[in-house]
């Protein structure tokens, strides 16, 4: 099997066009009479990030000029001996990065599917007495499944700690009981984490910070901010100047204050702060009517909308609408998580008057996918920095400069 080949081969620089050319290699194979598919993963040693270019540190997205959350030393300081790095085929690119910034080959884990759909998991590399880490991004039913099982079997191989990262936690928005007999979906899903076996859990930019009590059996869960990241983003490329930060409704007010903080920290600069007062019939649908009313003055100013999850895109398209009618000479848009689930929604960004919009790569978009006005920031950085803290047991939180270590 290829399997067998990636392990038995003396020169990994061979294996190298292989691994990127495309994000997984497929091969047939057969095991307990089913016959499934394999996807192999494989990340070889990498290059210390300080003999790289600065534009090459990632593979993914774009980066800041200076990174401003991320310790070099303190992340280059981790064995490889010690603690093993995971990732599932929804964020192999992101983890290629993060393991990258850290030194550290990615282990190898393979995924794939039986001829019936059932997913097959196997981890390639060992980790008894390891400290684990799993990057999954569960984008889907299918991602979801394979986070559980990998979960499963390193915990079955006798790995010392398993800490899941997850940088797109779906469900998220299913936080509470909209109507009569329906699931709280995001409290299921992270029981069926505990159940399994997690030990700690880090989340990036959870639609409500509370999922964080839906976690049991005194599973910690770190919540990783890249709002400002994205902040340092829009001071380095736009700058403060007749600037105004609006949150596009009242659920968002406290991001985007967060946004305008760290803008105001950058530069020593006031930034004015604007939002919309909304009240819309249907969560998520594009036809849910509402009536925007804007609060604060925009007239002759740069805005930046700052919102965490754009899926249709009717909010911030709407949003934008509304602060060009409202005499704004500029519009920017920043949103962690960038689904684009609607099949018109980057045409729609593409003809807007928006200058572009700003997500991060916590969901993977092939290399070409995105239009020129939706601009991908890498979080890689942020999320290498929160796995060197981990294992040195340091404050996650005070990467942000939340709390003093």
């Amino acid at each position: 099997m290829f399997s067998s080949f990636l392990r038995s081969t003396s020169n990994p620089s061979l294996l190298r066009p292989l691994l990127l050319s495309s994000a997984a290699i497929l091969t047939a194979a057969t095991a307990n009479n089913y016959n499934y598919v394999t996807n192999n993963t494989k990340c070889e040693q990498s290059t210390a990030p300080e003999t790289k270019r600065r534009d090459s540190i990632v593979e993914e997205g774009l980066t800041t000029r200076k990174f401003y959350f991320y310790n070099t030393p303190a992340a280059s300081s981790i064995s490889s001996k010690r603690t093993n790095i995971y990732t599932l085929p929804s964020s192999l690119t992101l983890s290629r990065d993060i393991t990258s910034l850290l030194g550290l080959p990615l282990s190898r884990l393979s995924v794939g599917k039986y001829a019936d759909g059932e997913t097959s998991v196997k981890v390639e590399d060992g980790c008894r007495g390891k400290d684990v880490f799993v990057v999954c991004s569960t984008v889907d039913d299918d991602s979801l499944i394979e986070c559980l099982l990998t979960i499963s079997t390193l915990r079955r191989a006798s790995a010392k700690s398993i800490c899941c990262i997850i940088p797109y936690y779906g469900y998220s928005r299913s936080d509470q009981k909209k109507a009569p007999r329906t699931p709280i979906a995001a409290a299921d899903i992270s029981l069926m984490f505990t159940t399994m076996g997690v030990d700690s859990v880090i989340c990036m930019d959870l639609h409500n910070d509370s999922l964080r009590g839906f976690w049991d059996n005194g599973v910690p869960v770190d919540h990783l901010q890249p709002v400002p990241v994205a902040a340092a983003w829009f001071y380095e490329e736009v700058g403060v100047e007749d600037l105004c930060v609006v949150a596009p409704h009242e659920g968002q007010v406290a991001r985007a204050s967060d946004f305008r903080k760290r803008l105001q920290k950058l530069s020593g600069v006031d930034v004015p702060m604007a939002f919309v007062s909304k009240s819309r019939s249907h969560h998520g649908t594009r036809e849910g009517e509402y009536e925007p009313i804007l609060v604060g003055e925009v007239k002759g100013k740069t805005v930046i909308i700052v919102d965490d999850i754009i899926s249709s895109g009717n909010t911030m398209l709407k949003v934008n609408e509304l602060l060009h009618d409202a005499g704004c000479s500029k519009s920017y848009g920043y949103a962690t998580h960038g689904l684009f689930s609607s099949p018109t929604v980057l045409k729609e960004f593409s003809e807007s008057s928006m200058e572009y919009v700003l997500v991060t790569n916590t969901i993977y978009h092939k290399k070409g996918s995105l239009p020129e006005k939706v601009k991908q920031l890498s979080v890689a950085p942020l999320v290498a920095e929160a796995v060197a803290r981990t294992v040195g047991k340091r404050s996650v939180s005070g990467i942000l400069n939340e709390e003093d270590e």
